[in-house]
């Protein structure tokens, strides 16, 4: 696989777990104290992610090696996610129960990665945990600030994801991707929409990928 598209399917990884977390957090709040413990801090995110429907929503992502990225992200709990860029237009990733389908539209070409052999594997099931041997998690409060940060010591996907809520409506301000070579990339979501129905063709592979098994 490319530089390019490796670094597109580790940003889907990322992305996809951040836009689970930040899909249901319009939960009633827990009572104000003065701090959460680390352990409902995390909890308090995980029962967010199983509230999820659907969501559609625009993203923005900015790296600090200079690229810059946009489009449209689907999701449909809990297997199947659609990132579509828009700039750069000429890349679409798709999840389905198996495959992670990697959709050049320029060469017309579709690469197939067994979902399983990503991280995504460990997001979009129905069941979802911060919490794995596979990486290690930590969260902190501070100025009404939860941040919880996911580190991956190795592998394909290693580097640390840090999430930021406002504890007061506990939605989701921002998430820095930090990657083993030290780029940061920040993706944020604008005009989320949740509840809405998702057409199925949203999910689908292009005609030209023949051996599709969905």
């Amino acid at each position: 696989m490319s530089l390019f598209l490796m670094t597109r399917c580790k940003t889907l990884y990322f992305i996809s777990w951040l836009l689970l977390v930040s899909a249901g957090l319009a939960l009633p709040a827990l009572a104000q104290t003065s701090s959460y413990s680390e352990t409902q801090l995390i909890q308090r995110a995980e029962q967010s992610i199983r509230e999820i429907k659907t969501l559609k929503a625009n993203f923005l992502q900015i790296s600090s090696d200079g690229s810059v990225g946009e489009g449209i992200l689907y999701f449909r709990r809990p297997t199947q996610l659609r990132l579509e860029y828009t700039k750069p237009e000429t890349l679409t990733l798709v999840t389905s129960r198996v495959w992670l389908y990697v959709d050049d539209k320029v060469a017309k070409s579709v690469q197939a990665i067994p979902l399983g052999q990503t991280p995504l594997s460990l997001l979009l099931r129905k069941e979802v945990s911060f919490r794995s041997e596979d990486f290690k998690t930590s969260a902190v409060e501070q100025d009404g600030i939860a941040i919880i940060s996911m580190v991956k010591q190795d592998g394909d996907a290693a580097g640390q994801l840090d999430l930021e809520f406002d504890t007061d409506s506990w939605q989701l301000r921002r998430w820095v991707i930090t990657d083993l070579l030290g780029v940061e990339t920040i993706v944020t979501l604008q005009n989320p929409v949740y509840g809405q129905v998702l057409a199925n063709k949203l999910f689908g592979v292009p005609s030209y990928f023949q051996n599709a098994d969905n």
